[in-house]
């Protein structure tokens, strides 16, 4: 087995018990040598990701290996305007949470989330979970997604902070409504916050959080 996605401290040092361990000679180990980009991770969740080959036919599409360690509580609750995703589980299993239905995605199955659909997702279990994710038509996702793990990781910046949750929401409008912890709630807060945030600084995606070099300081990334 080996050993890669480390949380890198500030001497480039790997944290111990920060990654994850895999067959080199296995279906992961060949996804993540078909990665177009840096393997970026949330340092305290348990999950991974890299940016793979784009499909060339159809909508434009992100494509995307996405690693969960057993217990991910996935990202709130949300629904896309635009944005259709499918999920290729190709490990473990995931427990999707779509319109309050209950679907369990085993390896080997796919599932599509349409848009309008609510929906998240959570591993149980003891085995980790990972998957291969198209997003149809992502807009602005493209961009925000990289922001979010970024944060996680940026001593300076936190997305807990009332006004980058607002610039992030902000962000993705017209396309991506989170609905925890209601709808209602989190589109009155961003209409209030929102110029707050801007005038203050904040927005809802950073450059250097889409470039190789912030993740490879960041996070261990897999022998070529």
């Amino acid at each position: 087995m080996t050993i890669t996605g480390r949380t890198l401290d500030a001497a480039g040092d790997p944290v111990p018990g920060t990654g994850f361990e895999f067959d080199p000679d296995g279906d992961l180990a060949d996804l993540l040598a078909r990665r177009t980009g840096a393997l970026t991770s949330h340092p305290t969740q348990g999950v991974w990701s890299a940016p793979l080959p784009a499909p060339e036919d159809g909508p434009a599409t992100i494509r995307s290996v996405g690693i969960h360690e057993p217990g991910f509580d996935g990202p709130p609750e949300h629904y896309h305007e635009h944005s259709v995703e499918v999920f290729d589980v190709r490990a473990g299993e995931a427990t999707f949470l779509i319109d309050d239905r209950e679907v369990p995605v085993r390896a080997g199955e796919t599932l599509t989330v349409d848009t309008g659909e609510r929906h998240t997702f959570r591993v149980e279990g003891d085995e980790r979970c990972y998957m291969v994710v198209d997003i149809r038509s992502p807009g602005k996702l493209r961009h925000v997604l990289p922001t979010l793990g970024g944060l996680a990781h940026d001593d300076d910046a936190s997305v807990e902070n009332p006004l980058q949750a607002a610039a992030l929401a902000d962000r993705l409008i017209d396309n991506t409504v989170f609905t925890t912890p209601n709808e209602t709630a989190v589109r009155s807060l961003r209409a209030v916050l929102a110029p707050v945030a801007k005038l203050a600084g904040y927005d809802g995606a950073y450059d250097e959080y889409t470039r190789d070099a912030f993740w490879e300081r960041h996070v261990e990334q897999p022998a070529p």
